[in-house]
């Protein structure tokens, strides 16, 4: 197999292994959220936010360094191995005996005891990344994705099983385990390695310092975006986390369906544009392109987060709609800052990334600390919707010269898209109010036959200019397309949006 064919099969493998794992994951959420008391999910949500920044310092580096070794060294594997698993140990403890307690005594009683189960993770997880971190240095993705898909299946069945038969928060805990056990063996089992006990900590020091720096960037990122779990659970307990998580679930599944994967891909496509000196221009007319594609679908999801919540959750979780329809509305900013890193680290000014990392949680922070003991849930998180656009209009302001564009320029590339998603949304909140003595699968389908027509016209009349030139310079964006066996008719749309476009002098 060429390196090309293989490079895109890898790719092809990890996507469709992440869109698998989050689809199982939501859909066993969504069962043991009917099957447990809120209170029972507020606490898990609490609990898990530390086992993750556990877990951020359990593999940082590491999978970076194996991959990018140009000989497999045992030796070194197994130093990696063995510092994974120190470090998994040390924050194991510090969970268990500093956050659990204080968790106890400031969010819920019994806590700890949560923590103490979900902390065996980390010791599970550490041992995980060197066998992991191979079969992607041999890009063996096929092998990642089904183990990980069966993991996540037959862990879903346990804590569904354990739900149904009146475990409440432990069914949680056991279906998170038994995923990091079931993972972490058939990871094992695929990679063909194990350690061994003579271990030599001949480059732990450089190894430290590199899972450290990225570390530090990771853990700022989390929080950013798992602060207001922590802070709605010190200020108001277990019930507001619960009606926040499951909300800002139904968003994060959309959210990593439609946007993660194209994290990876602008990385790779704004890298070999630095190379070619025009990453500002593959960088507008990517936001133009995506802009087009992403920005209506989570506007409109924002219009449908109601019925979304109550055909998926349960009648009982109305804040929950709330504030994933707050969270939808918001995405388009998301959407924005995830190319613009991508763009900055294309151009290999990661000291900026970090510091609008530093940024956003501390505005996050200020803006929950304002809103959340005076204002509640919803309001709270309608602030981070505000302050999330705000942070990256700043962000764009801050990073514009590094990736040779304006902020004006970024603007206008969004604006067209984003002013018809919220005409469009404005639009449907107006008809659903219209149907709400309609039946919700009749309210659906006219509400989404509603908005495709509403953006079409918006953006095939209105805004008509700026959509040829997005059709037109997407091929040039992303030459893969042009590789793609096309039918004749879109073919033809295309090629006559790309002369049109350029005859109007919008090609660029």
């Amino acid at each position: 197999m060429s390196s090309h064919r293989r490079f895109v099969t890898s790719v092809a493998w990890s996507m469709l292994g992440n869109a698998a794992n989050n689809l199982v994951g939501f859909a066993v959420f969504a069962v043991i959220v009917r099957l447990v008391e809120p209170s029972a999910i507020g606490v898990l949500a609490f609990a898990v936010v530390f086992v993750d920044m556990g877990k951020i310092f359990v593999s940082a580096g590491v999978p970076d360094l194996i991959v990018r070794q140009k000989e497999w060294s045992d030796d070194y594997a197994n130093m990696c191995f063995w510092l994974n698993m120190l470090v998994g140990a040390l924050s194991a403890l510090v969970v268990v005996f500093i956050v659990g307690p204080l968790a106890d005594i400031n969010f819920a009683p019994g806590t700890t005891q949560i923590l103490a189960v979900l902390a065996t993770c980390f010791l599970i997880d550490a041992a995980r990344v060197v066998p992991e971190s191979r079969l992607r240095r041999e890009f063996n993705y096929r092998a990642l994705a089904r183990r990980g898909l069966i993991a996540n299946i037959l862990s879903g069945v346990l804590g569904i099983g354990m739900a149904l038969t009146g475990w409440g928060i432990w069914a949680l805990v056991a279906q998170r385990v038994s995923s990091s056990l079931l993972t972490t063996t058939l990871t094992l089992a695929a990679a063909g390695w194990s350690p061994h006990l003579k271990v030599s900590f001949t480059g732990a020091r450089s190894a430290t310092a590199h899972g450290m720096g990225l570390a530090g960037a990771a853990l700022l990122k989390l929080l950013t975006t798992r602060l207001p779990d922590l802070m709605l659970g010190l200020f108001l307990g277990p019930v507001p986390v619960a009606l926040y998580r499951v909300g800002a679930r139904g968003f994060e599944a959309l959210f990593q369906l439609a946007v993660n994967p194209i994290s990876s891909v602008s990385l790779s496509s704004f890298a070999q544009k630095e190379h070619e000196g025009i990453l500002g221009q593959a960088y507008l007319g990517t936001l133009r392109v995506l802009g087009i594609l992403i920005f209506p679908v989570f506007l409109g999801a924002a219009a449908l987060a109601g019925h979304f919540v109550i055909l998926i959750f349960g009648p009982n979780w109305d804040d929950s709609a709330v504030v994933m329809g707050i969270l939808c509305a918001a995405a388009p900013a998301a959407m924005v800052s995830t190319l613009l890193h991508a763009a900055l680290s294309a151009a290999r000014n990661t000291k900026l990334i970090f510091s609008l990392y530093v940024v956003s949680a501390a505005s996050t922070v200020l803006v929950l600390l304002v809103t959340i003991p005076l204002h509640g849930l919803v309001w709270s998180a309608a602030a981070l919707a505000i302050r999330s656009y705000l942070g990256t209009i700043f962000s764009t302001i801050l990073a514009a010269k590094t990736i040779g564009i304006t902020a004006t320029k970024a603007l206008r590339a969004a604006f067209p898209s984003l002013l018809s998603s919220w005409i469009m949304l404005g639009a449907l909140l107006a008809l659903s109010t219209l149907l709400q003595n309609q039946h919700m699968l009749v309210q659906i389908p006219l509400l989404i036959a509603a908005g495709i027509a509403i953006y079409a016209f918006m953006m095939g009349v209105i805004f008509r200019r700026s959509t040829l030139a997005a059709l037109s310079g997407a091929a040039e964006i992303f030459p893969q397309l042009a590789k793609l066996q096309l039918p004749a008719a879109w073919t033809k749309l295309l090629d006559r949006a790309h002369l049109r476009g350029h005859k109007a002098g919008l090609g660029s």
